[in-house]
């Protein structure tokens, strides 16, 4: 072929009959004989590479051939493994307020009506033996409203989900106390000097020549506190990342204590004209009793826990969290019962008279086995600021309710009252 383009471009040369295109003529030639040079040298160079025999494949191209070709259809464990995805601890911090419900907590009371003329035969009985009349059979009834105020409760806890793994490993505490709760009542007065003429055979003639007298003021308190612990091991049942639906269980311990305080500060007094004994004159005297009650009932136990929990991205940045957990708790109910009791004489002589003072305290100590159901449940929104950092806002449930075991059957044998505390909560939660 090229020598047909030659012999055209000889005719062509030859009737344009000018020297000019002579020469550039000479050099398209050379370099169209320069060019077939190398053509010639590459169709060598393809059949000796024809001629050669070819080196057999070895098997490792033959399997990377054969996985990269067959990769869509075979099983997951012979396809290729995605990035590990690498551990992830979270730490949250939690705190709000907490109202108290379930059983009613109560005090009754019965105060001296120092102006009820019932109490006349009391103090004459009591003048003619020189002893104090007694404070517990008062004539005013009452009873102090001692459920618990609003409270706090403050929680921490943490959660790490182990490098390429569905599974996790959490703990969490929880401290909460109700509001203290009191209440006082009082009563005071005095009678007529002519309930001491039997006594003093007409010497309380004229008013204010003899007089009887006194007060009384109970008062009441009461507070409980409760915490819990928890350590878990969880799984991702659904879901990856911050959308995983995760269940778990482990171990929970748990305490409840409440405190009852009580006080009963009685007083007497009475004037009248001078009586001689052989320890000197009395023309007067004053009684004071105080009277303390401590009353301190806990329960803590420990035993297994289950619980759920996840998160539901929407809008964005924002995401509906919930959780919740049941745990049977076995443990000790415990009650210790306190009471002192101090009596104050004025002149200490009608002490040594009628042989009171001084003061006394008991202790009473009892504790019995009990089965507790422990259960909360908490749903609410949280916005992510960051990737690693969010602020959610919910109301939380938590519940503590005695079981009756067989042995004490009535609502007598349990110590300490069922239980639930509701509330906002404001959680904040870092991952790292």
């Amino acid at each position: 072929m090229n020598k047909v383009f030659l012999a055209a471009l000889a005719v062509s040369t030859s009737l344009s009959g000018t020297a000019a295109f002579a020469g550039q003529n000479d050099d398209l030639v050379a370099r169209l004989n320069a060019a077939e040079q190398e053509n010639a040298a590459i169709r060598r160079t393809n059949m000796e590479l024809a001629t050669k025999p070819a080196k057999p494949a070895s098997i490792t191209d033959r399997m990377a051939d054969f996985f990269g070709a067959y990769a869509p259809d075979l099983p997951v464990a012979y396809k290729a493994r995605p990035p590990l995805e690498p551990g992830r601890f979270t730490y949250w911090v939690e705190g709000g307020a907490i109202w108290t419900g379930g059983d009613p907590v109560s005090q009754t009371y019965r105060l001296t009506d120092f102006n009820n003329p019932n109490l006349r035969a009391m103090v004459t009985t009591a003048a003619q033996s020189l002893s104090p009349i007694g404070s517990s059979d008062g004539s005013i009834p009452g009873i102090f409203d001692l459920n618990p105020k609003i409270g706090w409760e403050a929680a921490t806890g943490f959660d790490y989900k182990f490098a390429g793994s569905p599974w996790h490993v959490s703990g969490q505490f929880r401290y909460g106390q109700g509001g203290k709760t009191s209440g006082t009542a009082s009563s005071a007065g005095s009678f007529d000097p002519f309930i001491f003429d039997p006594i003093f055979s007409g010497k309380c003639p004229n008013p204010g020549a003899c007089l009887f007298g006194g007060s009384e003021t109970v008062s009441a308190s009461y507070k409980e506190k409760h915490w819990l612990g928890d350590l878990a091991l969880g799984y991702d049942l659904a879901g990856a990342g911050r959308t995983a639906m995760q269940v778990k269980g482990g171990l929970r311990i748990s305490e409840f204590v409440s405190q009852a305080t009580s006080s009963d500060n009685f007083s007497q007094f009475a004037t009248f004209p001078p009586i001689q004994t052989g320890l000197g004159t009395l023309s007067s005297f004053s009684i004071n009793s105080v009277t303390t009650q401590d009353v301190r009932n806990s329960f803590l136990g420990a035993g297994p826990v289950i619980g759920l929990e996840g998160s539901l991205p929407f809008a964005g940045a924002w995401s509906f969290d919930y959780k919740g957990d049941l745990a049977v708790l076995f443990g000790s109910q415990k009650s210790v019962f306190t009471e002192k009791n101090t009596v104050a004489f004025s002149p200490p002589i009608f002490g040594l008279l009628t042989g009171g003072g001084g003061g006394s305290i008991s202790t009473d100590t009892s504790a019995r086995f009990a089965t507790m159901l422990s259960g909360d449940i908490q749903a609410g929104v949280s916005y992510w600021f960051t990737p690693n950092l969010k602020v959610g806002l919910s109301y939380r449930i938590d519940t503590l309710i005695a079981v009756k075991n067989s042995k004490y059957t009535n609502a007598s044998n349990l110590l300490i009252p069922d239980r639930y505390w509701h509330g906002p909560r404001l959680t904040l939660t870092g991952q790292f």
